[in-house]
């Protein structure tokens, strides 16, 4: 999808950068004034101006750069300061990579001291997918439809139309931003700021569209949605400083629009159960993301008591809002609604306070003292209401407090409070100390306990041994209690009055398995490691070595995340060649591993207590990264050269093992998720004159990856779900630029 940027946008932005350029009544610099006063009285400015050639396409490539296509670009960059030293007024114009869709501009002026004006703009491209396929024959509207003859099945395998069907489809976003600001210093203690930021994001992204949830598999498919969000955000301050005091006191605000309210689809799916009888639930529909703000003032501030003692702190008070309408239950005539929504929105409300603060100080010449305390409260005001919901678009409405489709939203509050103390301890000349404690307490609404707690226990040595090494270890011990794990709680909360819960059994009063864990809830003991060698065996080498080492064990989950590890090692150097030479490199090998268990079960009377219906997954992820590099500029500064060769792989391991239940058919291995980077990046600049250089870049890049959730999905490759044809990222990439570069004062 390609963009282009409204007129009288563009024009407000050449007005406003007219307006900064006459703030500063710059004087003409004198041509006949010295090298040395120009350097001193005037910064160096630059503009580049060039073009840059990509040797093939590639989606991936260009993600967040616009460099997708087999083409030529222009290179255009523009470095613009100056300042007067005689009424401390300036002007600064920053823009880069002026020629492409991640463009940015930056003009500011003022006088310092007094005022100061600024405006920014940016766009930024994501590009996700150049190998996504629909069925639909308008993908980006948000009423997409299938073509004319379409074959309707209740598997994929029998759209006999599907594969003919199946176009191909861009999917991407653009991101356009606004900025102005502006700065006022009404005295020496007294200023203010003001900025208003405008956003505008369009293109597409990716969601799932299902229908059909009556018990087994739902029907789905991957839907480009639509995406014209626009925020607009607001930030204003007061501060007042003096030598020992400075407070602030701010407004935040943010207000989000999403022009698209929901997204129809044609349902290519049939299935006879279904509730809309013969006319097989022909629609499908859901809503998008919602209209909202939120609104935050914000006090804070800091005191010097002496120049070792400072207590610092913030107090904030917020509110997030959304009362977009509710869409109506089903888009499907044919599914009769009896009970109608009891509300037109959810009105939303959520209200956060916030306070913290900090108190540092010496408490004798080799002993410092760091304690603080934050308090957070999000208290969710949302009114509650019953919703007797259809499944899906495909199933009939059912009579009101006698189903599991009458359910009562639940607001979720939490409440936190947190206490942090440090001592930093010069135990000798060479050697420091360091010894921390941490308590958090949280109070929690609508969940699955009601409180947590977690003391944190930290400490850590630093040591230099003379001036060639130094080196350090750290240690963290956390241990997170919580209150009783009861998984039916807010599933009960959520049925609150209903004749469906009275109807079940005393042991099916759940909707997930009852011993399974939310990990997040879970009680869990943690333990962080980080240790580190630095050498400096000449003047001209330095080495770095690096280490670190977590461990998460939810020691009471029989279910759910039991375990999750990991360790890093990391290794840096920097060599001076020659005093015009220099070379460096880094390595890194990273490993995390997570442990989990759950059971599958389709019927709570006898598969909940089957232990051979347990099923296991591990997960190992390993990424090995490397970089070289090297930059050369002699001493006659005719040229400057360098170069930076990089490599990365990550490897995905998933393992599956299952129970005795299912020696029948047993879990197939998963092949690895695989991604390999090689890039190799030469740079040269040589100074034609005094002030004129010529650039040149070159850059070959190969990425390669294997996605077993993506290659090899065709549209029939799922019974219930409609595959999109995609596959993983795989390019070689050469791209030349070439450029002239004009510096001036």
């Amino acid at each position: 999808m390609k963009n282009t940027i409204d007129k009288r946008f563009a024009h407000k932005i050449l007005a406003a950068s007219i307006a900064a350029i006459g703030i500063a009544h710059f004087p003409a610099y004198a041509a006949d004034a010295s090298d040395e006063v120009a350097r001193l009285t005037q910064p160096e400015s630059e503009i580049e101006l060039g073009i840059v050639n990509v040797s093939d396409d590639s989606f991936k490539f260009g993600e967040y750069t616009g460099l997708e296509e087999e083409q030529a670009y222009g290179i255009a960059n523009v470095h613009l300061l100056r300042r007067n030293a005689e009424d401390a007024r300036y002007l600064e114009i920053n823009g880069r990579n002026l020629g492409l869709d991640s463009r940015s501009l930056t003009v500011k002026g003022g006088q310092q001291g007094n005022f100061g004006i600024s405006l920014e703009y940016d766009q930024l491209p994501r590009l996700i997918s150049d190998s996504y396929e629909t069925p639909f024959t308008n993908p980006g509207s948000t009423d997409l439809n299938l073509p004319a003859g379409f074959v309707r099945a209740s598997t994929t395998t029998g759209m006999t139309t599907l594969d003919a069907s199946m176009r191909p489809f861009d999917v991407e976003t653009k991101r356009k931003s606004l900025g102005l600001g502006f700065t006022k210093e009404f005295s020496d203690t007294w200023a203010v700021k003001l900025n208003y930021k405008r956003e505008r994001k369009e293109g597409e992204r990716f969601i799932g569209g299902v229908v059909g949830n009556s018990g087994g598999n739902p029907k789905a498919v991957i839907l480009p949605e639509p995406v014209d969000y626009t925020t607009n955000q607001f930030d204003a301050m007061l501060g007042y400083t003096t030598e020992k005091l400075q407070l602030q006191l701010a407004y935040y605000g943010s207000l989000f629009e999403n022009s698209n309210e929901s997204l129809r689809w044609d349902n290519p799916f049939t299935n006879a159960t279904w509730g809309c009888g013969a006319s097989t639930c022909q629609d499908a529909q859901l809503s998008l993301a919602p209209d909202n703000q939120f609104h935050q003032i914000a006090l804070s501030g800091g005191y010097s008591f002496t120049p070792l003692t400072r207590l610092t702190g913030s107090v904030s008070y917020g509110r997030m809002t959304q009362d977009e309408r509710f869409l109506p239950y089903s888009i499907n005539p044919a599914l009769l609604v009896t009970t109608p929504l009891q509300r037109n929105s959810l009105n939303g409300k959520v209200n956060v306070a916030h306070v913290d603060f900090k108190f540092t100080t010496s408490l004798m010449d080799d002993l410092n003292l760091t304690a603080g305390y934050r308090y957070n409260d999000r208290e969710n005001d949302t009114p509650q209401a019953e919703y007797v919901y259809i499944g899906g678009d495909s199933m009939q409405q059912p009579v009101a407090n006698a189903t599991d489709k009458t359910r009562t939203n639940l607001p979720r509050s939490v409440t936190t409070h947190q206490v942090e103390v440090d001592l930093d301890y010069q135990l000798t000349d060479t050697t420091r100390l360091d010894l921390g404690y941490e308590y958090e307490y949280s109070d929690k609404d609508n969940e699955a306990i009601t409180y947590e707690r977690e003391n944190t226990f930290k400490a850590g040595v630093d040591h230099r041994f003379g001036e060639k090494a130094a080196a350090g270890v750290n240690y963290a011990y956390a241990d997170r209690d919580t209150s009783t794990y009861d998984a039916s709680a807010p599933f009960l909360a959520s049925y609150t009055g209903e004749a469906y819960i009275a109807g079940l059994p005393a042991n099916q009063q759940w909707d997930n398995l009852p011993a399974q864990k939310k990990f997040f809830l879970a009680p869990r003991h943690r333990n962080k490691a980080r240790a580190f060698v630095n050498l400096y065996p000449t003047e001209r080498l330095d080495l770095q070595f690096g280490a670190d080492l977590t461990r998460d064990s939810y020691y009471e989950s029989e279910f759910g995340l039991r375990d999750a590890k990991g360790w890093a090692l990391n290794f840096d150097a920097n060599l001076a060649v020659t005093d015009t030479v220099s070379a460096h490199g880094f390595a890194s090998l990273e490993n995390y591993g997570t442990d989990q268990r759950s059971r599958s079960i389709s019927n709570k009377t006898t598969h909940v207590t089957d232990p051979t219906r347990d099923f296991n997954v591990d997960i190992d992820d390993r990424t090995f990264t490397l970089g070289l590099g090297f930059r050369a500029k002699p001493l006659n500064g005719k040229y400057e050269l360098g170069g930076d060769l990089t490599h990365a792989y990550t490897n995905g391991r998933i393992q599956v093992t299952a129970g005795s239940a299912f020696a029948a058919t047993p879990p197939l291995p998963m092949p690895d998720l695989i991604t390999r980077l090689n890039r190799v990046d030469l740079f040269g600049r040589y100074w034609l004159k005094k002030d004129w250089s010529l650039n040149v870049n070159y850059i070959y890049e190969h990425y390669e990856s294997r996605d077993w959730g993506v290659d090899g999905t065709s549209a029939t490759t799922l019974a219930n779900v409609i595959g999109t044809n995609q596959t993983s990222p795989d390019y070689r990439v050469h791209v030349i630029a070439a450029s002239v570069s004009y510096s001036f004062r």
